[in-house]
């Protein structure tokens, strides 16, 4: 316990939080000038990621006199492409995704993760 109130301070400074936050405004000025909508989807899903080599970080929550297993996205691709199903205009996301890997100084199991998708356009466009 002891240890743990000695290390109290984020591992972050105040300039990676400047650049980082700079970086996520470049981002949403560089999509909103081409048009690009952004959309949230959930980060709560009833079933796991179909990639069988993506392992889903999972939570249970209560209803009731049970509970259920929820899966944490892994990606918003799934979800992403269900509303460009529905509605075929350019999207992206910027998001938190969540993967059950081995944490090491190169894997967080959270991280932010960009998606985006323009029906229609190919990679030279």
């Amino acid at each position: 316990m002891q240890s743990a109130m000695k290390n109290w301070q984020p591992g972050v400074s105040s300039q990676a939080l400047k650049q980082r936050a700079e970086l996520l405004a470049n981002l949403r000025r560089f999509f909103a000038d081409k048009g690009i909508i952004e959309v949230e989807t959930p980060v709560l899903a009833g079933a796991p990621v179909t990639d069988v080599h993506i392992k889903s970080l999972t939570t249970e929550i209560s209803f009731d006199n049970s509970s259920k297993t929820f899966y944490l996205q892994t990606s918003p691709e799934f979800a992403m492409k269900r509303l460009l199903a529905a509605n075929p205009e350019p999207i992206y996301q910027i998001g938190k995704v969540f993967r059950d890997d081995p944490v090491s100084k190169h894997h967080n199991p959270e991280f932010t993760m960009l998606e985006w998708y323009r029906p229609g356009f190919t990679w030279n466009n």
